[in-house]
């Protein structure tokens, strides 16, 4: 393979071109060098990657619109708001949400909503949202998804329906669940 690798790198000085192979590793331990067509080099592989990154393109697009449709409901606050509605600051309610302690979600506008049903009745953050972070990992829109789907596991209900009757350890096992790919 590493001879391979030399004549390819030695044809590219030679050519000005770049060269393309691919390695096919059967299950019998056989290593074998695939070059792709005569006809195909590098302009063309990244001609047909250019297209084929138009499907990422779109994909990317219709994520952006999705995130924007779930921004916009009413459930979702600015900072300012939260900040009220928690009796604080924005100030407060920016480093916690960058101590994880607070869902805030970024779009593809600046700035950052929150989801409003993240406080309790007394205006304070669920106390497990940290305890998710570490389960499910940083990113908040993992999260808020975590939150807002249905969990066989919870009869069908979504997280914040378990949480809104405080029931904390089992939201937390299901995550635990999730994230470890096992299903209590």
């Amino acid at each position: 393979m590493i001879e391979n690798l030399g004549h390819a790198l030695a044809e590219t000085r030679k050519t000005g071109r770049g060269v393309r192979f691919s390695v096919e590793v059967t299950p019998e331990g056989t290593v074998r060098i695939v070059h792709p067509p005569e006809n195909q080099d590098i302009a063309g592989t990244q001609a047909a990657e250019r297209t084929a990154g138009s499907g990422l393109a779109r994909a990317k697009a219709r994520g952006e619109a999705l995130a924007a449709s779930i921004l916009a409901h009413e459930d979702m606050v600015t900072a300012e708001e939260l900040a009220r509605r928690m009796g604080t600051t924005r100030v407060t309610v920016n480093a916690r949400r960058h101590a994880r302690q607070l869902i805030g979600l970024e779009g593809p506008t600046r700035g950052y909503r929150y989801p409003a049903w993240q406080l309790d009745r007394d205006g304070r953050p669920f106390a497990i949202i940290p305890n998710l972070f570490t389960a499910l990992g940083d990113s908040p829109w993992t999260i808020y998804r975590f939150l807002t789907q249905r969990h066989p596991e919870l009869e069908g209900r979504t997280a914040i329906a378990a949480l809104e009757k405080g029931e904390d350890k089992r939201v937390l096992s299901v995550a635990a669940s999730i994230a470890e790919g096992t299903f209590a």
